[in-house]
């Protein structure tokens, strides 16, 4: 992955709010996402309890992977929220890509509050084998 400064300032930040107590649940924040690079692509994994896959938006443009959708609030008739922990709203994440992926190739499942997203990388964008003459 890239890491320009802003992703650094993206995890300072994080990080500060963790220590001091001041993390805040917001669209920026969530959803928790693992991003893991294999030899022919990229699979990103992101934590979406709750939320239905009708709610969820993936599109790609220019490398650049853009995860958004909504958890709605679910409460009963004749029921009073006493303690709310759990984030509800709209959540976008937004993924830059090391290399050129296949936009023909891309699958997303969503299972048990995963949504996984296999994307093939680009044909050009593999290590070539140069002969030596």
């Amino acid at each position: 992955m890239i890491n320009t400064i802003f992703d650094e300032l993206y995890y300072l930040n994080k990080e500060m709010n963790r220590i001091f107590g001041g993390y805040n649940y917001s669209g920026d924040y969530w959803a928790k996402t693992n991003i893991y690079e294999t030899n022919n692509g990229y699979v990103i994994v992101s934590k979406l309890p709750g939320v239905l896959k009708g709610d969820v938006n993936i599109s790609i443009k220019d490398n650049t992977l853009k995860i958004s959708g909504e958890r709605k609030k679910e409460t009963a008739d004749k029921t009073y929220l006493l303690l709310n922990e759990r984030f509800t709203g709209k959540f976008n994440r937004t993924f830059i890509l090391n290399e050129k992926v296949d936009y023909n190739n891309i699958q997303a499942e969503m299972k048990n509050g995963l949504l996984m997203i296999k994307l093939a990388k680009s044909p050009e964008s593999k290590p070539k084998k140069i002969d030596i003459n």
